[in-house]
């Protein structure tokens, strides 16, 4: 592994192309919260190369995305070879990419989950999925959880459980919101009962009248949280708010954006505890590295619009879809899920290992390839260390490792690989990680 430590000297292109970015583009982007954000020149596999030549192991996946790494040479071929016939259509004709892709997807969508609509972004799939649940039962009032996160579109942002989302972009709350069961801190009782609490909260909110809570259209949540931190839900707890939701005829759905396809070591996330929603919405690694997302669901929660309530200029767009129906046909050949599981399984069991007793670790936690670790002031304490996990990630980044933050203080480092990893390459990374985590310094005083 190559070292991506920052040196003076082969700094300059990397400087050169921030300085013009910053002088050409508006705030907003996360980019703009450091001084020396990376500068990536190409991608190959696990690997990362930035324009000055450092190479860097992405165990982030870029956002979680890359299941299939960077530059998959199936999925290049399938975007050579469409390149050279047609890269765009109106939605309004149909594409033989259009069909395979869709064909490919419900082929490996959960049981009785038959029907797709397309969209391009993950905020897209969710947008529409909450738009279906709408129109279908005729209500207003969904469901949500805290901590979830739907996306930043102006659809969705009203529906995330960290109020930051909205309120940084002026929207106010389009949801109702429950405590998710799960994670490392559970303030309201025995953590055991988690589960079972939350499921008895949502039975009052939808059958007490005077709960505040009118007839909901859908339940909205992840199967496994990921921008909160990789948050597990107990078992039972996804089969109950699938009971409540039947019950009161509100349409469960899955947003399966980050957790599904292959992520957690199965196809889809909620497979863990066999249970299908109504509608699924998927994106991020379904693309295969472009822009595409869907919503899978049941017939009868996606046959009642009328043509062309819903389209989108680039929706369908054939060079995506090519490279969309590549990514998945690789998954469902290579049985990727059972390999996340495989070593996902092991880096959880080195993690805990390696990094026992430590008092700046309070939880680590993971389904496949998709591990949470808790970063804290101390063991005592247990407070949330945002600054140390800032640290400990810029540490791991100059010796050429890409981790993530996430979670409700942004204290979680998050592992998420691509599925496709080698093991060469994995474990020396995963030593760095540990390494930076030992050597990371308590946020006291005196402290870096």
């Amino acid at each position: 592994m190559t070292s991506g430590r920052l040196e003076s000297q082969t700094l300059s292109r990397s400087a050169a192309i921030v300085e013009r970015l910053r002088a050409v583009e508006g705030a907003g982007l996360r980019t703009g919260a450091e001084a020396a954000p990376l500068v990536i020149a190409s991608g190959s596999g696990s690997t990362l190369v930035d324009v000055d030549g450092r190479h860097y192991v992405d165990l982030y996946a870029s956002f979680a995305a890359a299941n299939l790494g960077h530059a998959h040479p199936d999925v290049t071929a399938a975007i050579v070879e469409q390149a050279g016939r047609l890269t765009h259509a109106s939605s309004a004709f149909v594409t033989e990419e259009r069909v395979a892709f869709e064909e490919a997807l419900v082929a490996m969508a959960p049981a009785g989950l038959d029907r797709v609509l397309l969209g391009i972004s993950g905020a897209d799939a969710n947008d529409l999925a909450i738009k279906l649940a709408r129109t279908l039962t005729g209500r207003r009032e969904i469901v949500a959880f805290s901590g979830g996160y739907l996306g930043r579109s102006s659809g969705v942002v009203g529906a995330n459980g960290k109020v930051a989302y909205r309120r940084r972009v002026g929207r106010d709350a389009d949801a109702h919101f429950l405590p998710f069961p799960g994670g490392h801190r559970w303030p309201h009782g025995p953590a055991a009962q988690a589960g079972e609490l939350v499921l008895s909260l949502l039975r009052e909110a939808l059958e007490d009248p005077a709960s505040g809570i009118g007839p909901v259209a859908a339940i909205v949540l992840e199967p496994v949280q990921g921008n909160a931190g990789v948050v597990i839900p107990p078992d039972g707890f996804l089969a109950g708010v699938r009971e409540l939701a039947d019950r009161h005829g509100a349409l469960l759905v899955f947003d399966e954006i980050q957790s599904g396809f292959g992520r957690t070591g199965r196809p889809w996330a909620a497979e863990h505890w066999g249970v299908i929603p109504d509608l699924m919405t998927v994106g991020k690694g379904i693309g295969g590295g472009l822009a595409v997302s869907a919503v899978v669901g049941r017939a009868r929660a996606m046959s009642h619009w009328e043509p062309g309530t819903h389209t989108s200029t680039f929706l369908a767009n054939a060079l995506n879809l090519a490279a969309g129906r590549a990514a998945l046909g690789v998954m469902a050949r290579d049985r990727l899920w059972e390999r996340s599981a495989r070593l996902g399984s092991a880096l959880l069991e080195r993690l805990r290992h390696d990094l026992a007793g430590l008092p700046q670790v309070g939880d680590i936690r993971g389904l496949g390839l998709f591990v949470g670790i808790d970063i804290v002031d101390d063991r005592d304490d247990d407070a949330p260390d945002a600054a140390r996990a800032e640290r400990i990630r810029d540490a791991c980044r100059s010796r050429g490792v890409i981790v993530g933050l996430g979670g409700p203080a942004e204290s979680v480092i998050k592992l998420s690989p691509p599925l496709v990893i080698d093991e060469a390459e994995l474990w020396p990374a995963v030593d760095v990680v540990v390494r930076m985590l030992r050597e990371s310094e308590p946020n006291k005083e005196g402290a870096a």
